[in-house]
């Protein structure tokens, strides 16, 4: 398991975009659920999720993975491209709270500090379409992740928290085993948060540089 990265681990990361496609999720991955579970997308893009191509497809064979360890597991998808507005309005609502407890700051201390629960706009990974939020269902919905998604009331939103369940444990593995070996990077510090192509993904696997750049995506 390696230490969760930071700000500025990722600031560093050179971004060569590829020129991927962004592609509709719904339109050409019927297999995966899309269900936002939040409503900030709704004026952008309306129901639909929105990811690069190269994305897209590692979540497809990782779909083909997950059938075959059971073939009433599907991935259920609760957020993918998220507009660099959004992301920058999460970001500043966190950073006025963090403000408020920590004056003494400095403004790099508190961008790092901010960054721990939202990601600094300058290195998130939604704004690239390449990163997703995500959990597997069984027949009855969801299957015990512990925590749910976005849950930051939770002590247990961490992949490896203490006190999870031995099931709770095992799902989580699940989930972060497929992706990753679909080719994704995990965010330790949000079991449902995995990306390809973005800062993120390089810096864990020590690429030269990041393939997805941030960009701005309407209907």
């Amino acid at each position: 398991m390696k230490p969760i990265l930071q700000y500025q681990d990722l600031i560093q990361v050179p971004v060569i975009d590829s020129g991927e496609p962004i592609l509709i999720v719904q339109d050409v991955a019927p297999e995966i659920a899309c269900v936002y579970e939040k409503q900030d997308m709704r004026p952008y893009l309306g129901d639909q999720f929105a990811l690069r191509k190269g994305t897209i497809e590692r979540l497809k064979n990782a779909a083909i993975a997950l059938q075959k360890l059971g073939s009433d597991l599907t991935f259920r998808l609760v957020y993918a491209y998220r507009h660099p507005n959004v992301q920058l309005a999460y970001f500043e609502k966190r950073r006025e709270i963090l403000i408020q407890e920590n004056p003494n700051l400095s403004q790099e201390e508190m961008i790092a500090k901010t960054h721990l629960f939202v990601a600094s706009p300058d290195v998130a990974g939604h704004p690239t379409c390449g990163a997703v939020d995500i959990t597997i269902e069984g027949p009855h919905g969801p299957i015990d992740m512990g925590s749910g998604i976005a849950d930051f009331t939770s002590n247990n939103i961490e992949t490896f928290s203490e006190g999870l369940s031995e099931t709770q444990q095992k799902n989580r593995q699940l989930l972060r085993t497929i992706l990753m070996d679909a080719g994704f990077a995990p965010f330790d510090g949000e079991w449902w948060h995995f990306s390809y192509g973005d800062k993120e993904w390089a810096a864990y696997y020590q690429k030269p540089n990041a393939l997805y750049d941030q960009i701005v995506f309407e209907k």
